[in-house]
């Protein structure tokens, strides 16, 4: 969860790095991405026997990702659920609050599914072989899904065979933090989150290690999809990929939030403008958390209580990303399509099922939908190298999808404020003047 407190004062801006240009340059990984992306094209191309062979160094970052699913998504759903005492003091807010954020977030896997369904970014597969050690997808029977969701030990939910069982560990996840949530003694309770948080906190630092072994990756990736397939038609797909990513995020943006504009009768473009200074640093780092502090000052300048902010947002930063949520079944889909892997509806809507719950609590760390995407093909038996043709692209699609998590995060404070009676109730309107003074003055920057 994230953490800040709006009545703190403004942060001291950071004094100018010292830095050299060149070694900020070079320390950025979505130039080492770029990079990978060109080089596996290039060895594809010119050495396509070597770079089907030596495919499996794709394999330094999809394994090590693999190890962190259980003991993060876990731990992070784990604090998620029992570090929120709010949601028995604020109660009616929390409940309004937690139904709006599962309300759009599925509207917003939704949209994914039924767009890369229509538009099909990944084609009919990439021409590329199916990857000999994926077994084919048992079944779906009822035995079996009662089977796959019930946790009965520890080894079984980490999976005797390599790959966890995800949709085990959401319902431990579940059900662990509940019960943490209901230990009557303070210091237990406390002691089981503390171990909670410093697992993530490890697990963390542990991404960003191996997350500078995805250019790696990805070089290694494309070249082999480039080399099975004789040719860059790869490049096209990606590129289908990415626009269809910002179209759908466009149309959900316009219909679903156009939508919660006209129910709470707030102008967007007032609105819009109200957000540009977060919007742009959400959109342009990439971050969400870069952004944090700016959402507090926009939302209070615009007229949203503080007493909401302090709740909505932190609360909305785990469990309300639309734009992640969105992504995360579009590109699960982009996957099975490109490895050729068909996917019953049935089996879709359990994906999106999955999704839904497994994309909360784990925004905090670089690359959480990745994490969250790999986990959901091992269960689904769909081949991850695509994945690494993902992250080739994925530093532009990134930036959109933190602009509509940030974007949703600031439409919900509003909504929240609006329908508990919160919103611009601390300013009196001059009708003389026309001027809007407010009663208690807003802290300058």
């Amino acid at each position: 969860m994230v953490s800040y407190d709006p009545n703190a004062p403004p942060r001291e801006k950071a004094p100018p790095s010292d830095v050299p240009l060149w070694r900020r340059v070079l320390g950025s990984l979505p130039l080492w991405l770029v990079i990978g992306t060109i080089l596996g094209c290039v060895m594809g191309s010119v050495a396509p026997q070597f770079s089907k062979d030596a495919a499996p160094t794709q394999n330094v970052f999809l394994r090590p990702i693999q190890f962190v699913v259980l003991p993060l998504v876990f731990s992070s759903l784990v604090v998620g659920i029992a570090g929120q005492p709010d949601l028995k003091k604020l109660g009616k807010l929390a409940i309004k609050t937690f139904i709006y954020f599962e309300a759009v977030t599925t509207l917003a896997l939704v949209i994914g599914l039924l767009s890369v369904n229509l538009f099909k970014p990944g084609g009919d597969g990439f021409s590329v072989a199916k990857d000999p050690g994926v077994k084919s997808a048992d079944t779906l029977t009822y035995s079996l899904w009662v089977n796959h969701l019930t946790p009965k030990t520890w080894g079984e939910m980490m999976g005797g065979s390599g790959s966890s069982e995800l949709l085990q560990v959401l319902v431990a996840s579940v059900l662990f933090g509940c019960a943490t949530a209901m230990v009557p003694n303070d210091e237990h309770r406390n002691t089981i989150l503390a171990m909670c948080k410093a697992v993530m906190e490890v697990m963390f630092k542990f991404v960003d290690i191996i997350i500078w072994a995805a250019p790696v990756s990805v070089m290694f990736s494309i070249a082999a999809v480039v080399g099975k397939a004789g040719g860059l038609g790869v490049l096209a797909s990606l590129g289908k990929l990415v626009a269809v990513l910002y179209g759908t995020i466009l149309f959900f943006v316009v219909v679903v939030f156009g939508a919660i504009f006209l129910i709470i009768r707030v102008n967007p473009i007032e609105f819009l403008i109200a957000m540009k200074e977060p919007l742009i640093i959400a959109y342009t780092t990439a971050t969400s958390e870069a952004c944090l502090p700016q959402v507090f000052e926009a939302l209070e300048a615009y007229g949203v209580n503080p007493r909401i902010t302090s709740f909505v947002v932190p609360f909305g930063y785990s469990f309300n990303l639309d734009g992640s949520t969105l992504y995360l079944s579009l590109a699960a889909i982009f996957c099975a399509q490109a490895t050729g892997v068909t996917k019953t509806v049935g089996e879709q809507i359990i994906m999106v099922l999955m999704l839904m719950i497994s994309s909360k609590g784990v925004a905090g760390v670089r690359s959480a939908s990745i994490i969250v995407l790999a986990a959901t093909l091992t269960q689904f038996d769909i081949p991850q190298w695509p994945i690494t043709l993902i992250l080739g692209v994925d530093w532009f699609m990134d930036m959109a999808r933190t602009f509509c998590n940030v974007l949703g995060n600031c439409l919900a404070a509003v909504t929240m404020a609006k329908w508990e009676g919160e919103f611009r109730n601390n300013q009196i309107e001059d009708k003389e003047i026309g001027e809007v003074v407010p009663e208690v003055s807003i802290q300058e920057k």
